[in-house]
């Protein structure tokens, strides 16, 4: 009776006015806290033999009671090193088969919290959240993230030091958010502030097998209203290394996650329809297919995975890029699954495993993990992106990396990109990864590659590089030398720039107000780099392109940062770049062209960005910039100079908690100097929203139009038009304009990764005018429907 009747007075003393709930009192016997700030960072993790909490947010279970507590956190951005502006308190603890956390984060102006019920892994860049980091192999190299916001939305993924990382000016965590972990989160809004609860098995983690261990923790705090972050281990931007700075859980015995084995079979079926070879559009019969993904832990740190007939036809197609006037190749970045979870081991100072490179995979394997001091990873598809008679290629991608010290590596690449035994393409590489004193790190790149083509005697190529880089929270540099001949080919990868002999340096300063200060964060930037075609660099002779900016940045209250640049550049093309270009004379023959070098000397450039994240329901940023450009023909050779104006606005809009809309614009314009008239314009639109129902069910639509367009080559002395004239004829470099529209629609429950249903539609238009709706015509369209389901054994 006496026991009823203390639950009911505790229940009801949980309940404040107005129903919101009240925070619990402190942790009971058994738990212990442990100050950050102070540096008590070494937590004796308590242990349950099964912990009896519900993943709910509310922190209202007896057994939180016998829970460590992690306080007294340290706001590390934008002023280092201060007391946090809001309380934060953390309980940690363990079982046999799971770890969990719970978060009371306080808050003065509990309605200023931001939180959406938004999609999984897309809530950082808007909602508050809290993250916690877990180093499980103790190394400070490589640990997991999970963050989770005020009503419980996941993200996950993982840290790779050394790895880069970055948004809207400022340097963020090296965390790659692709790979998608099962565990369990809860989150609630209170008047306090909220309050989350998190349990991660073991299952989902990759750790040492050793009966007694230590793993690295870190809880970072992100309020979004004003850009504070804070942290429960102190941090300091003076180290290099984020991990090195972490905190530990201490005395986690007889870890096991147990047989680990997923099998995640994929029903999937669709309509396509395109122009045939008449230019006349219509649809295939319905058709589906099975695919298999399959996981398995051949050790606590060493995984297999497996795929057949993936289908990613999900995926959100790629926001459109301007591509008129490019010199080089258009990036993209990978979103398929497969390819995504376990990848941070191919991260090097070059990116000669690009994983897009496998186009059309029928099926593949890769195993990653951790075998003591040694990181491993491989990756084997067929791939039927067809080779030149037609037939599949076939990918092998090795990665090995071994730890040095302690934070440095070196590793071994070797790519195999093979259709036949005279058509393939294969790269052998090292990489080492130097910290010397905890602030300055030297990173070393060398590959050589091999080519083969039908018809043709195989070509050997080279790259290396070498760059040293300084962190600081004051003061930061890196300086950078890139080298490659032109036989160079990374065929698995991605490389913007081949031939050239590359440096570049720059050097960055940062001042800092007082918290709560109208300017927190500014500081002036200087870049100057380099090219030199390779052969003229090392004969000596002077460099094809060089430019030196200046630059600035300003943080103001509010979340409201602006960024500016002031470049010159200088080029010096070598006559070969012009090798088969031709001039017409009035009487119609054809003379070799070669521009005045003098025009593309001393062009200047202005940019700048405008991001603004201080209102709770719009937010976004603003792009410009004035270049002066040559105009170029292919990817070297530049006709005449111009004046480029571009522009990129994109907003964000959050009208309620489960309506997020996105509004892009990207334009741009180029004038020819000689006489002002257009040489190309650029407009892309893009409208994408979406409605959460729940963490799991949404829809999604988005809208683009890209109407590109530009004018033919022409001689700038005489106006008459350029050729390329080789065995086959010459060809003018005509005027070329497309008018694209691209509408796509998407309803999806996804109650965990792995687990989801789709049903989508997306089509493909053109017309012949920009922006007048008539005439339109469908090029291509696809209906398709998805069902697959994540078995975890």
């Amino acid at each position: 009776m006496l026991n009823a009747l203390l639950s009911v007075t505790l229940s009801a003393a949980l309940v404040g006015p107005g129903g919101g709930r009240l925070v619990p009192a402190g942790p009971g016997p058994g738990g212990g806290s442990y100050d950050g700030a102070a540096g008590d960072l070494e937590v004796a993790t308590p242990t349950l033999d099964k912990a009896g909490i519900h993943i709910d947010g509310r922190l209202d279970d007896e057994d939180w009671n016998r829970a460590a507590v992690l306080h007294s956190f340290t706001q590390y951005d934008p002023v280092e090193g201060v007391p946090a502006s809001q309380k934060t308190e953390v309980l940690v603890l363990v079982d046999a088969q799971a770890i969990y956390f719970g978060v009371r984060a306080h808050d003065d102006d509990p309605t200023g919290v931001r939180a959406t019920m938004a999609q999984r892994d897309k809530f950082d860049r808007s909602d508050d959240y809290i993250r916690f980091v877990l180093d499980t192999f103790d190394d400070h190299r490589r640990a997991y993230v999970f963050s989770v916001n005020p009503l419980g939305v996941q993200q996950d993924g993982v840290w790779n030091e050394g790895g880069g990382g970055g948004g809207h000016g400022h340097m963020g965590p090296p965390i790659d958010n692709n790979p998608d972990f099962l565990w369990e989160s809860g989150g609630e809004l209170t008047d306090w502030g909220y309050s989350v609860e998190v349990r991660i098995p073991f299952k989902s983690l990759r750790f040492r097998e050793i009966p007694e261990q230590s793993w690295g923790l870190q809880i970072i705090r992100k309020i979004s209203r004003n850009g504070y972050q804070e942290s429960w281990a102190p941090l300091t931007k003076d180290i290099s290394n984020q991990l090195a700075q972490e905190g530990k859980l201490t005395g986690l015995k007889n870890l096991d996650a147990g047989l680990f084995m997923e099998i995640n079979p994929v029903m999937t079926g669709k309509r396509i329809g395109g122009l045939d070879d008449n230019e006349v559009f219509s649809r295939g019969d319905p058709r589906g297919s099975f695919g298999l993904n399959f996981t398995y832990g051949l050790t606590s740190n060493l995984t297999l995975d497996a795929t057949y007939n993936p289908d990613f036809s999900q995926v959100e197609a790629d926001a459109g890029q301007i591509s008129v006037n490019e010199r080089f190749g258009l990036y993209f970045p990978e979103k398929r699954p497969f390819f995504l979870e376990g990848t941070e081991i191919f991260n090097m100072p070059k990116q000669v495993v690009y994983t897009r490179s496998i186009a059309n995979p029928i099926a593949g394997a890769k195993l990653t993990g951790k075998v003591g001091a040694w990181n491993v990873g491989y990756i084997g598809a067929q791939d039927k992106a067809l080779s030149e008679d037609g037939s599949d290629y076939f990918a092998n991608l090795l990665r090995v990396r071994r730890d040095l010290g302690a934070a440095s590596n070196v590793g071994v690449v070797y790519t195999d990109r093979t259709a036949h035994s005279d058509e393939y393409n294969r790269l052998l590489g090292g990489d080492a990864r130097l910290v010397f004193d905890q602030r300055y790190t030297v990173t070393l790149f060398g590959a050589g590659s091999r080519t083969a083509q039908p018809d043709s005697n195989a070509v050997n190529g080279m790259l290396w590089s070498a760059k040293m880089e300084r962190a600081g929270r004051a003061l930061s540099f890196s300086t950078e030398l890139e080298d490659s001949n032109d036989g160079f080919q990374a065929g698995s990868g991605f490389i913007r720039r081949i031939g050239y002999m590359h440096t570049q340096t720059n050097i960055r300063l940062n001042r800092y107000g007082e918290r709560g200060a109208l300017v927190e964060n500014w500081g002036p930037s200087f870049e100057v780099q380099s090219y030199w075609d390779h052969h003229r660099f090392w004969s000596g002779l002077g460099a094809e392109e060089t430019s030196a900016q200046l630059g600035g940045n300003i943080s103001f209250k509010g979340n409201i940062s602006f960024f500016t640049n002031l470049k010159w550049t200088t080029f010096d093309f070598q006559p070969d770049r012009y090798d088969g270009l031709f001039a017409q004379a009035t009487d119609g023959t054809m003379t070799p062209f070669y521009p005045d070098q003098s025009r593309f000397q001393g062009l200047w450039s202005v940019d700048g960005n405008f991001w603004v994240n201080t209102f709770q329901r719009i937010r976004g940023n603003v792009r410009f910039s004035w270049n002066e450009v040559p105009i170029f023909s292919g990817s070297s050779a530049a006709i005449e100079t111009a004046d480029s104006y571009s522009g990129n606005v994109s907003l964000n809009l959050y009208p309620t908690r489960s309506l997020q809309g996105e509004l892009g614009l990207r334009t741009g314009t180029i004038y020819r100097k000689r006489d002002g008239s257009r040489y190309s314009s650029a407009v892309i639109p893009r409208i994408r929203a979406q409605y959460q129902f729940s963490r799991a069910f949404y829809v999604r639509g988005i809208f683009e139009y890209s109407s590109q367009d530009k004018t033919g080559l022409f001689d700038p002395s005489s106006g008459q038009p350029l050729f390329y004239c080789g065995d086959d004829g010459c060809e003018e470099k005509a005027a070329s304009a497309s008018h694209d529209i691209h509408v796509e629609g998407l309803v999806t429950y996804e109650p965990s990764p792995g687990t989801v249903f789709y049903i989508g539609y997306t089509r493909q238009m053109q017309e012949p005018d920009a922006f007048r709706f008539r005439q339109v015509t469908p090029v291509a369209d696809g209906l398709f429907v998805k069902l697959s389901y994540r078995f975890r054994l």
